[in-house]
């Protein structure tokens, strides 16, 4: 199966660098206005991938589900036997990032997620596999002191499918090298592709960068690593698995079998100027995002991968000073300042041995007046009540919004409503309204409610939590009635969006003449190319159905994807796209 989304583009304006310190690099107005939620129908995924970028005076906030937004391998698999699952995404990241160490403090795996891509899964290159001097190996909290990689080797299989990721036992899905489909889902190529941000609020970039690092009009290459495979092996090292006592791979992976060199962290040593990359496989250098330039950390196709260190500054605990809640510690695991639950404590994170982190508001009650709307109005008010509470703070703001088919990157649409709660209050109930446009797309719109307090926690509800409580999860919009207002009404040349989308097998597509033309309806795919002429022929002048059934000119049925169909009628042109599921 292929997942197909629409691609988005960055535009950057009216950078404020002025208003982060002298030392400090701004990274102010990039990427801090995403909110995307896609259904991901991967066989091994089967739910929303949701994610929404924000940001306030100081921080940048990411809240998500850490569920991708994009094919993924199977999962479970005898080398990786577990699946991916829902996760409580909460990370804070500062928006003025200082360098603050010359050789990078190392941070990762049970110390805290270095950092994470655009869709909220984070990026962990390590392992908790580890082999003794003898040979005895673990994939999972092995003991001995060499580190196995996750890749790059054929000793140990871990299970990673085509995004060099796999999923870890709480059902965390997690890059160890280059996300693949997520970049090509980013415009990919031979580009800079920003990708996510390190802990340390320092932009992660794909692949490529321009060969002189302050020359935008120099040549784009591929970065590579100055990290180098050692000549000799160290001194004790095993050289042949005697016995695989733990973790996932026990099936494929046998007892004596070479330990060739690369399998383990300590085989690799970095060289000062071998690369184009620092020891944390970053640099400082310009970018399509920040022309001024600024320090960013690559993924590259060879070890290590993805950084093992950061260099600058982590002040603000949680994600963005790359530390988990002690909260999603295991039970019986000791908590703070001892690297498990990870690093020093601070203010917002760990104030004291295994205390748990602020907890977001609380969703008491929510209705909603209408399960089904009717648009043949101007516009349709719905009103809808939030009961909230929160035990940490006071409340803050709450939003509430209307989903069709994943949003805008899957061809859908987003309407949303939002306010402030009165100040002071720990619980509220207010009564707001949610304004329907005329003409609005027909179908089942997923709702999301989106609550914060004044320390910035967040509760991001979605449909299936809603459903979960037994609250509404949906309202569904129909036009029909628009339909007969529209009749009665002056014609004017339009294309609206199929319906359903996304669809499988069949859809329908709705387009208006202004007067009797000469119609051209046909798809293509992303490349161009045909794929069936829908319509050719004469039309009289007013409303008109085609249907589609996913199959080319040859009666064959096409892949899973995204597809894009154009009218041409009389010097009147419009193009859009549907997405056929698999």
């Amino acid at each position: 199966m292929k997942i197909g989304y629409t691609l988005f583009t960055i535009i950057v304006l009216n950078i404020a660098y002025s208003q982060c310190g002298d030392e400090e690099f701004s990274t102010i107005g990039i990427l801090d206005d995403i909110s995307e939620e896609i259904y991901n129908d991967d066989e091994s995924v089967n739910a929303y991938s949701i994610y929404s970028w924000t940001s306030d005076d100081t921080s940048r906030i990411l809240s998500g589900n850490g569920i991708p937004n994009h094919e993924v391998g199977t999962f479970p698999n005898p080398n990786n036997p577990n699946s991916i699952s829902e996760q409580n995404v909460s990370k804070i990241f500062t928006l003025c990032p200082i360098l603050v160490s010359n050789t990078g403090v190392p941070i990762g795996g049970p110390a805290g997620a270095i950092a994470y891509a655009i869709n909220s899964v984070k990026f962990d290159p390590a392992t908790a596999g580890r082999c003794d001097d003898h040979g005895s190996c673990s994939l999972a909290q092995g003991q001995g002191q060499w580190n196995i990689e996750a890749l790059g080797h054929d000793t140990f299989d871990f299970g990673d499918d085509m995004n060099h990721a796999h999923v870890q036992p709480s059902g965390e899905y997690h890059y160890h090298g280059m996300p693949e489909l997520l970049v090509d889902i980013l415009g990919g190529g031979q580009s800079m592709t920003l990708v996510g941000w390190a802990s340390d609020g320092f932009p992660v970039y794909a692949r490529y960068g321009y060969s002189e690092p302050n020359d935008s009009t120099s040549d784009l290459i591929s970065l590579q690593s100055s990290w180098k495979l050692k000549e000799n092996p160290d001194e004790g090292r095993p050289d042949t698995l005697t016995a695989l006592i733990g973790g996932p791979g026990q099936g494929t992976t046998y007892p004596n079998t070479p330990i060739l060199m690369g399998a383990f962290t300590q085989d690799f040593e970095y060289v000062e100027g071998h690369g184009d990359l620092d020891e944390c496989n970053g640099r400082i250098g310009v970018t399509p995002e920040f022309p001024e330039g600024i320090y960013y950390y690559v993924v590259t196709d060879e070890f290590p991968y993805f950084t093992r260190c950061l260099k600058g500054e982590i002040d603000n605990g949680g994600g963005g000073g790359g530390v988990p809640y002690c909260e999603d510690v295991p039970p019986g695991n000791p908590c703070c300042g001892d690297g498990i639950c990870g690093g020093p404590e601070t203010e917002h994170n760990c104030p004291q041995d295994c205390v748990s982190e602020n907890s977001a508001p609380m969703l008491n009650n929510f209705s909603i007046q209408a399960d089904t709307v009717n648009t043949s109005q101007d516009l349709v008010n719905v009103v809808y009540e939030i009961d909230v509470e929160d035990s940490d703070s006071f409340l803050s703001s709450y939003a509430l919004r209307l989903i069709l088919n994943g949003g805008p990157m899957n061809g859908g649409e987003i309407i949303q409503s939002s306010g402030s709660f009165d100040q002071g209050l720990m619980s509220s109930s207010v009564t707001d309204v949610i304004e329907i446009p005329m003409g609005s797309s027909e179908g089942h719109w997923n709702i999301r409610i989106i609550l914060r307090d004044e320390l910035d926690a967040v509760a991001n509800i979605g449909p299936n939590d809603l459903e979960n409580q037994n609250f509404q999860h949906f309202i569904y919009i129909d036009n029909s009635e628009l339909k007969h207002l529209l009749d009665g009404l002056p014609f004017r040349y339009s294309l609206e969006q199929n319906y359903p989308n996304p669809f499988n097998p069949n859809t329908k597509i709705r387009y208006v003449l202004e007067m009797d033309s000469f119609v051209e309806i046909t798809i293509y795919d992303l490349l161009g190319n045909i794929i069936k002429k829908l319509v050719s022929n004469q039309k009289n002048i007013g409303s008109h159905y085609i249907a589609w059934d996913g199959t080319n000119d040859q009666g064959k049925t096409v892949s899973p994807g995204i597809y894009l169909y154009r009218i041409d009628a009389d010097g009147y042109t419009q193009t859009k796209k549907m997405l056929l599921l698999k």
